[in-house]
């Protein structure tokens, strides 16, 4: 990261995965959280496999899916310069650089990564749907938490998986649960998608789900399945037995099934 860069954002240094990922991010704005270990669990490519991180930031759930996935290939597209030069930096500390490259750029002018070139791709778009919120003031946090920012809207993102993925490849997107209907009128508007998996993330037993993962594959059609769901914490708080394999062991989302 150049000296501007690091003067304008502070950057400080976390875990992931009990320790096993650690990650610089800067101290103000997006942080990896309970959603990227949880979307990185729900990804499987097989070996030798092509993964594609779609808003990857500094390199979070990418490189927590590398981790788990092993002898895969990470390719992770940002549309902001210094997340990028992070995610650099991440790949190298996790000593994954020679499995794992990021590029800046737009997804909707973006010509540089391959098309029809990916087994799986991940993605965690912004939540806020544009016109619905004040975007925050903080560049960093205005890109990862709104699609006001960017311009670039739910259904942009998954236009841009359909174009990256080969045929029949899964996308495995996390987004609220309150904006599933959203979230199923883009993958399946033009038949892009089909195969919808939908598990929806509990935070605890008897509440109401605030986040789902769904997956799909690239025209592949099957009815739509709903699954368990994980259920995260206790009533006391802690996680549950299921959640901490995940996020504390490395296992993957379907094991919790």
């Amino acid at each position: 990261m150049s000296r501007e860069a690091q003067d304008e954002m502070e950057v400080i240094e976390t875990t992931l995965l009990d320790g096993r990922v650690s990650l610089l991010q800067p101290k103000e704005g997006f942080h990896a959280s309970l959603d990227t270990v949880l979307l990185a669990a729900a990804v499987t490519v097989k070996p030798q496999g092509q993964l594609l991180d779609v808003g990857c930031g500094v390199g979070s759930a990418g490189l927590c899916a590398t981790l788990r996935n092993k002898n895969i290939y990470l390719t992770g597209i940002d549309i902001q310069q210094e997340l990028i030069d992070l995610a650099m930096q991440n790949a190298a500390m996790n000593k994954m650089s020679e499995r794992a490259r990021f590029f800046q750029g737009d997804l909707m002018k973006e010509k540089i990564i391959e098309d029809n070139a990916f087994d799986a791709v991940m993605m965690n778009p912004p939540y806020q749907e544009a016109g619905t919120h004040t975007p925050s003031p903080r560049k960093i946090k205005a890109f990862s938490h709104g699609e006001d920012a960017s311009g670039t809207r739910l259904q942009d993102w998954v236009k841009y998986a359909h174009r990256k993925l080969k045929q029949g490849g899964g996308l495995t997107m996390i987004h609220r649960a309150d904006r599933l209907d959203d979230v199923i009128a883009a993958l399946t508007a033009r038949r892009w998608f089909g195969s919808l998996a939908i598990c929806p993330l509990w935070p605890r037993a008897g509440e109401n789900a605030k986040r789902a993962i769904v997956t799909a594959r690239k025209e592949r059609y099957k009815p739509i399945a709903l699954l368990n769901g994980l259920i995260i914490h206790k009533k006391n708080g802690d996680y549950t037995t299921e959640a901490n394999k995940i996020l504390r062991g490395g296992g993957s989302l379907d094991a919790a099934q």
